[in-house]
């Protein structure tokens, strides 16, 4: 028997080459959202201005918190909130943590032997890794990075090459990446989405940044070092008192001190501040409210890097960084070595 055949019709042949089209287009708009970053809302900050001011070792996000275990080469773990069931995150150096949306965002440190940027050899830089699943880091950009915070949908750091460092910008999607402005700007303290800084250029003035013009603006005349945000407060170590603790309130325009020492380091949890005393003979880390009442020694010696979470405050030692201590967030509280 001969075999029949017969043709399409032209409006059959019509539909099945649209069909593919649209399949197609559907295919590339799925793949193209499936990679596109996530907006975080307005009012984003990626972590608190005291522990930025420490180094960024911690963050706390929803009921985890991500720290840097000096134990393990600094690298990122995660843990719950009262300190258990610590375990790796990504195995890199870092600093500077920021968590934000579906992302951490951190300042790698080290030379590694991996690859980033499509180039081998040192990794130091700013790097995001999603906080589920096994996904590989990505690169935001490639630089000696020192002090750095995400604003909305933005990374705010130092950028350090042999011209020295400048201030620089990126979109958390690697795009937009430019110079902001040619100085030393520490990006740690953010209030409503601007950046407030002590401008080394201008006697050391409290300043706001225009993140867009990269121009500064004196904010209030104070001489200050490591400004840090607290409801509608801002804490600072006065340089023209001896490094000791003040504050200036925001809706009252007015400047309180705080305490009697002088002070090399502090950060903010709640009613309280935890600051290390500057003394030759008898330095401390204390504890105080933050109206500068209830003054208490919660540990002897030298410490720095104190990072603040719900339940604990973290520090180390001035002199051992492998180290890492904690002191539970409540008066009469007293330190403890932690080892996740």
């Amino acid at each position: 028997m001969a075999s029949s055949k017969r043709k399409l019709k032209p409006a059959v042949t019509i539909g099945i080459i649209v069909g593919i089209v649209v399949l197609i287009i559907i295919a590339g708009v799925i793949t193209t959202l499936s990679h596109r970053m996530p907006k975080n809302p307005p009012g984003t900050v990626g972590n608190t201005s005291g522990n930025l001011n420490n180094k960024g070792l911690f963050v706390e996000d929803g009921d985890a918190i991500y720290f840097i275990n000096p134990y393990d080469h600094n690298s990122i773990y995660k843990m719950n909130l009262d300190g258990s069931r610590a375990e790796l995150f990504v195995n890199v150096s870092a600093s500077y943590l920021n968590s934000a949306g579906d992302y951490l965002y951190f300042n790698q440190q080290d030379a590694g032997g991996g690859t980033a940027f499509g180039l081998a050899g040192s990794l130091h830089g700013v790097y995001r890794k999603k906080k589920t699943g096994n996904k590989e880091i990505n690169g935001i950009d490639r630089a000696i990075v020192g002090a750095m915070v995400l604003i909305d949908n933005t990374l705010y750091y130092q950028y350090g090459d042999d011209n020295g460092t400048t201030f620089h910008c990126a979109d958390i999607d690697s795009k937009n990446r430019r110079e902001i402005n040619r100085d030393f700007i520490d990006p740690s303290c953010v209030i409503n989405g601007t950046i407030y800084y002590p401008d080394y250029n201008n006697l050391h003035y409290l300043s706001v940044l225009n993140t867009v013009s990269g121009y500064p603006q004196v904010y209030i005349r104070e001489r200050v070092h490591l400004p840090t945000y607290q409801d509608n407060y801002i804490y600072y170590l006065s340089i023209d008192d001896d490094y000791k603790l003040y504050r200036y309130s925001i809706p009252a325009n007015t400047i309180e001190r705080i305490t009697e020492d002088r002070v090399d380091t502090f950060n903010i949890i709640g009613d309280h501040i935890y600051y290390q005393k500057n003394s030759t003979s008898e330095p401390a880390l204390y504890r105080i409210r933050t109206d500068g009442t209830n003054k208490e020694m919660v540990a002897a010696g030298n410490y720095t890097n104190i990072n603040t979470t719900s339940y604990y405050t973290y520090f180390q030692d001035f002199l051992d960084e492998g180290s890492l201590y904690r002191v539970a967030n409540g008066e009469g509280s007293m330190a403890e070595k932690f080892i996740p």
